[in-house]
């Protein structure tokens, strides 16, 4: 293999790792895959890893499944595996499932956003594998949207849900899968092993993306992503449902140009051009929509201001916001949310300091130097 290696590829250049590891699972999804796109448990067994079943977040071993959804195929087509969810059970359900195992791998792609869900499996694995001696072993992979931090801890206690299960993280946390199994292995007192990737800030020039949820199909979407996923606590559309999520919002009645214009007039990274769009599923599903297409425009993006900037501006054209969504996606309490974009922006102030404060208070769970670090 050329070019930095993934906590798999690692391993399977040293397979000897695994001497001694028992009964081995596999936690995955179609992004578990090594540069050359072999599904990491087929690269896995031809290395001689014992695996003897495969496990799936949502969306489902294979990625099949909508938002919401976990779908069991039964068997893993490629490597003639049995196959089980862990998305969404309680402690006793996830413990069922993993019993009779030895070592746990881990080897999905996460998106760098507290409210990414693979995020919460792992912290269920980890309560799992404490009650039941498992070793859990995370094969390390890059944060595709880099080290950069944004946006509050969950400020509240109250606030923790399956798309916040740790008060200890930032919106846009800054680390990789490996580092936060580190802090959520600290809060559950347990034991975790990460074999680490090379170049871990930011997604490796040249390897294939594949997706690692049906609404983030290229890099765009996963940078636009930790912003414009708040207008989830919105009656608006954030484009699921369109071949743009993420990058589409809008909802019927909007003032496109408007829209557009607001955002335009400020520093944000993108171009927002007034844009026309009927979801097929989803919110508004079958309904005409207007709000914005976000491009790419090459410049720094500056990615919760942009999701703010949008919220408040579509909240101000008459969409609704869902107050307990709102503060469990954005970690503050939602009446402190300013409902117009300039008073948002002077808020967020305040929320990237508490975050930048979250972030350096778990420097000691890094296991990667990052720029300017002393150390």
């Amino acid at each position: 293999m050329t070019g930095p290696l993934t906590g798999l590829e690692r391993l399977l250049a040293d397979p000897a790792r695994a001497d001694g590891w028992g009964r081995v699972g596999l936690l995955t999804n179609p992004s578990g895959v090594t540069g050359d796109l072999t599904p990491s448990a087929v690269a896995l067994q031809r290395a001689g890893v014992p695996l003897v079943r495969l496990f799936g977040p949502e969306h489902g071993v294979d990625g099949s499944g909508a938002p919401g959804e976990a779908p069991d195929a039964g068997t893993d087509a490629a490597s003639g595996l049995p196959t089980s969810v862990l998305y969404h059970l309680t402690d006793a359900e996830t413990a069922g499932r993993l019993a009779g195992l030895d070592t746990l791998l881990v080897d999905l792609v996460d998106v760098g956003v507290r409210f990414y869900t693979y995020i919460s499996t792992v912290r269920d694995v980890l309560r799992a594998a404490r009650a039941l001696g498992l070793r859990v072993v995370i094969l390390d992979r890059p944060n595709p949207i880099g080290f950069t931090v944004e946006g509050p801890p969950l400020q509240r206690p109250e606030f923790r849900s399956f798309v916040g299960v740790t008060q200890a993280l930032p919106l846009r946390h800054g680390l990789t899968l490996g580092e936060v199994a580190r802090v959520l292995a600290a809060e559950e007192d347990t034991l975790l092993d990460v074999i680490p990737t090379d170049a871990p800030d930011g997604w490796h020039p040249g390897r294939p993306w594949v997706p690692p949820s049906p609404n983030l199909p290229d890099l765009t979407n996963v940078h636009l992503y930790p912003g414009t996923c708040l207008i989830e606590a919105l009656d608006a559309s954030e484009g699921r449902g369109t071949a743009l999520p993420f990058r589409l919002v809008g909802a019927p009645g909007v003032d496109a140009p408007a829209l557009a214009a607001e955002v335009n007039r400020r520093d944000l990274g993108v171009t927002a051009r007034p844009a026309f769009f009927t979801p097929t599923t989803s919110k508004h599903a079958g309904q005409r929509c207007a709000g914005v297409q976000l491009h790419d425009t090459g410049r720094p993006l500056r990615v919760l201001p942009l999701g703010l900037t949008l919220f408040t501006a579509l909240e101000a054209a008459g969409a609704k916001r869902n107050p307990d969504w709102l503060q469990k996606l954005l970690g503050v309490p939602a009446d402190t949310v300013p409902s117009s974009p300039d008073a948002a922006l002077t808020a967020l102030t305040g929320w990237q300091a508490a975050g930048g404060a979250a972030a350096l208070s778990l420097r000691p769970f890094w296991l990667y130097p990052r720029q300017g670090d002393p150390s």
